[in-house]
């Protein structure tokens, strides 16, 4: 009898470690969780995301939205805009972005488009994407960037799902400097390479 009940206690403790290895074992297949937005984006032959030699981050936010104005004519829910910030990682900076890209006027359907030479508002159901580039120091505007003519560029839509809002696909472009202030050290011309976003309409994280 006794010898009956410490066989089955050891049978139990084996069951026990068996069910938490499984256990283990599925937690470690699980994916790191990640932003419900993203961008890579890759400017003169450099990632935006990257650590610098102090050991500081400097990342990205997207917002991803669709066109304010979609209330007052259905035309403007076939389109969407992309608002890419550049930042330092560090708690008193991460609101104050030295870099942004803005693209509008993004057609909500798959397939590539070409952003409009001359610069408009991005909210018009009648227009080609629109795209911007800015750059600022804390709250205060320096440089402003618009698309250079002539030079290779495209948004390029590659998955949409209207049931969840979300998008995903590549752009590439080149700005041009339009408007700079007098201590501006930002060159006149910036290069972004094929880079990659994806979110969800009407997130911002």
């Amino acid at each position: 009898m006794k010898a009956s009940k410490v066989t089955s206690t050891f049978m139990m403790s084996w069951v026990c470690v068996l069910c938490l290895l499984g256990c283990k074992k599925e937690t470690e297949q699980d994916p790191e969780p990640i932003s419900r937005n993203f961008a890579q984006i890759v400017m003169d032959g450099k990632p935006w995301n990257q650590t610098l030699s102090n050991g500081v981050t400097i990342a990205t936010r997207t917002t991803c939205a669709s066109c304010w104005l979609e209330h007052l004519n259905p035309l403007y829910k076939n389109f969407f805009s992309l608002s890419i910030d550049h930042y330092y990682d560090i708690e008193e900076y991460k609101k104050y972005p030295f870099e942004s890209i803005s693209l509008g006027a993004i057609p909500l359907r798959t397939g590539e488009f070409k952003f409009d030479e001359v610069h408009k508002s991005p909210c018009r159901p009648d227009t080609v994407p629109q795209a911007a580039f800015y750059t600022s120091e804390f709250d205060t505007g320096k440089d402003t960037y618009h698309i250079l003519p002539g030079e290779q560029q495209y948004i390029r839509v590659t998955k949409v799902e209207k049931t969840t809002g979300y998008v995903e696909g590549e752009f590439m472009m080149t700005f041009i400097r339009v408007a700079k202030t007098k201590d501006s050290t930002s060159p006149d011309t910036l290069r972004i390479h094929p880079s990659l976003f994806s979110g969800f309409i009407g997130s911002n994280q």
